[in-house]
């Protein structure tokens, strides 16, 4: 099978492009001219390079670059920390990816695989399956929910198969140092105090590979509509920064309550992944240790030479 995968310098592209090829998938990478190349250089030599700017792309350019693929994966967006929840950039994302599934369809594209976000949800107090309630409360969420609508309904259109993969909280190597994992990491490998919230909030985290692996289990089935990418298994963030406390061997660094809770963060964001494993067989490759002991592993050099 040949993916056409977008994003893939990202943090989920990275990964995802590494799933892919590791299932024998011949992978073109959609790569804007500029973009650093660190996360996929192991990978670099085995995709197929194709240098294009999504959001300012022409229909004609979009449909060359989709031409000879049989699926697109389609992981880029805006996604920088701090800013991306209110970014007008998530405007542009929506536009483009629409125009994207036309092109992919005009080139003979059977299937379109877009990346979507647990904050599409309205939180509750249990895990979320496909079925729940929407509710976004960002500008970031409402795009990427808008997306999926609208996206699903032009694939019906145009005959295109849709698949929405809506990822939860995920972490890992390659992930930005400004978040919570990779941050908690530098500071305690350098002996330094993470000044952390109570931690009291319950997460679903999933090592990025594992991430990438479900995205390429989607990618090569016949999944339709929304498919939650989450572990299932709900942690707490206190639970996470001790385990990180215990792995580095640095106890008694994490500072809970030294910073404040955020009043609109969701108390509880756990997935029901259940329809990902019944129809891939996908099953994640990390539990929470051993995959935190795998960033830590990945961090060390990163830290030491800094």
């Amino acid at each position: 099978m040949k993916v056409l995968l977008t994003g893939a310098t990202g943090f989920i592209g990275s990964h995802t492009a590494r799933a892919l090829l590791g299932r024998g998938h011949a992978v073109r990478a959609a790569i804007r001219d500029g973009s650093a190349l660190s996360r996929i250089a192991d990978v670099q030599a085995s995709l197929e390079r194709a240098t294009c700017d999504l959001w300012r792309a022409t229909p004609s350019e979009l449909e060359s670059l989709c031409r000879g693929a049989d699926v697109v994966v389609h992981t880029a967006w805006y996604a920088v920390p701090g800013k991306y929840l209110s970014a007008r950039e998530n405007l542009d994302c929506v536009a483009g990816t629409l125009r994207l599934i036309e092109a992919a369809a005009a080139a003979g594209v059977k299937r379109f695989v877009g990346v979507g976000s647990c904050f599409e949800y309205e939180f509750t107090d249990a895990p979320l399956p496909e079925s729940a309630a929407v509710s976004p409360l960002s500008l970031y969420a409402a795009s990427k929910l808008a997306t999926r609508y609208q996206g699903e309904q032009l694939a019906k259109l145009i005959g295109i198969g849709f698949a929405w993969a809506r990822v939860f909280y995920l972490y890992g190597p390659y992930e930005d140092e400004r978040r919570l994992v990779p941050s908690v990491i530098r500071a305690f490998l350098r002996g330094q105090p993470a000044d952390i919230t109570s931690g009291r909030q319950v997460r679903d985290f999933l090592h990025a590979a594992d991430v990438g692996s479900a995205l390429a289990a989607i990618a090569g089935s016949d999944l339709a509509g929304v498919v939650n990418v989450g572990s299932g298994e709900p942690v707490t963030i206190r639970q996470i920064v001790e385990t990180l406390e215990s792995i580095t061997g640095r106890k008694g660094l994490a500072r809970f309550g030294a910073r404040p809770d955020n009043p609109t963060d969701p108390p509880y964001v756990c997935a029901d992944a259940a329809r990902l494993r019944a129809t891939t067989g996908w099953a994640p490759k990390f539990d929470l240790v051993s995959g935190l002991e795998d960033t830590v592993r990945w961090s060390k050099p990163l830290v030491a030479s800094t």
